[in-house]
């Protein structure tokens, strides 16, 4: 990453600018016992309105690059995510070139 990229980074590397996330489970049987049990199955995120091209574009950089930083089995393990809709959060006052602002929604 380059230094540009990382000033960008550090600007909206807070809680304002993540997707609110949730645990999606799946219910299964086990064969033997015959025992139900839930297990997760992926995180359901919800997509931030104000957010623009530019911010989605640095956050999927990084987490590819967190992605990539994993051991296989840490890989495995990990769940996917599903976009499930739109996040009602009001856009936080943040840098221009990642926060799209009430008058640019409708242009």
């Amino acid at each position: 990453m380059s230094p540009t990229q990382r000033q960008y980074a550090s600007e909206v590397l807070y809680m304002d600018y993540m997707s609110s996330e949730e645990s999606d489970y799946e219910e299964t049987e086990d064969p033997i016992t015959g025992e139900r049990e839930r297990k997760l199955a992926c995180y359901l995120t919800k997509k931030l309105p104000w957010e623009k091209t530019s911010l989605t574009s640095l956050k999927s950089r990084l987490d590819r690059a967190y992605h990539n930083s994993l051991s296989s089995h840490a890989r495995s393990m990990s769940k996917p995510r599903q976009v499930c809709g739109y996040s009602a959060r009001l856009a936080p006052e943040g840098p221009s070139w990642a926060v799209r602002q009430p008058d640019e929604e409708t242009a």
